[in-house]
């Protein structure tokens, strides 16, 4: 693990944030995402505030728009996946490919309406945030070669196309209503995920 110090907070003057105003933004970020998949998007950004332990005014502060606060959370979730690929590459398991996708989709179908929210106001996380797409990218490229080494998964597969997957995995749930059951989401997360396996000779 490194100990690195944390990756500065730009704000919208483009300082970095104090230590205790990151962690109160992180803390805002957090709540926030946890509300949006419990209660769904009505929910208020000083009740936001509020389950968060924090002022109005630092949400406000941080997220002047109900949009930069979507934003903001979906590559939050981005950069928390990123992490969660590190670790699992430093653990050497084969199966790590599949542990992460199967994050990778569960965090999808949990904050289905926060993509819905950027998708109607147009906005694209690979536009918005490319570094920490490609980073994810290339966390899946590493795990997919290591997987592909070890024969726990398909020799004709690219990383585009397991990114591809996982998107159609995002719009199967959706499609089928199981946004809000772990149970079915995970089960159509399987499904997709089954085809990645190598075929049987």
């Amino acid at each position: 693990m490194s100990s690195q110090p944390p990756e500065p907070v730009p704000t919208a003057h483009g300082r970095e944030l104090r230590a205790d105003a990151r962690r109160n933004r992180e803390r805002v970020l957090r709540t926030a995402q946890r509300l949006f998949a419990t209660e769904g998007l009505g929910v208020s950004l000083d009740e936001i505030a509020r389950r968060a332990g924090v002022g109005p005014g630092t949400v406000h502060r941080h997220f002047p728009a109900k949009e930069a606060l979507y934003l903001a959370v979906a590559i939050d979730q981005l950069k928390q996946l990123v992490a969660e690929g590190g670790v699992l590459a430093g653990t050497g398991d084969p199966a790590a490919l599949f542990r992460l996708l199967s994050r990778m989709i569960a965090s999808g179908a949990e904050n289905v309406a926060v993509k819905s929210a950027l998708v109607a106001a147009e906005f694209d996380l690979r536009t918005a945030a490319p570094d920490v797409a490609a980073d994810l990218t290339r966390q899946v490229a590493d795990l997919l070669d290591r997987a592909r080494a070890a024969g726990t998964v398909r020799d004709d597969l690219t990383a585009d196309e397991v990114m591809a997957l996982v998107a159609g995995a995002f719009a199967a749930i959706r499609h089928a209503g199981a946004e809000t059951s772990r149970e079915r989401s995970a089960h159509i997360a399987q499904l997709v995920l089954d085809g990645l396996r190598p075929r049987p000779r």
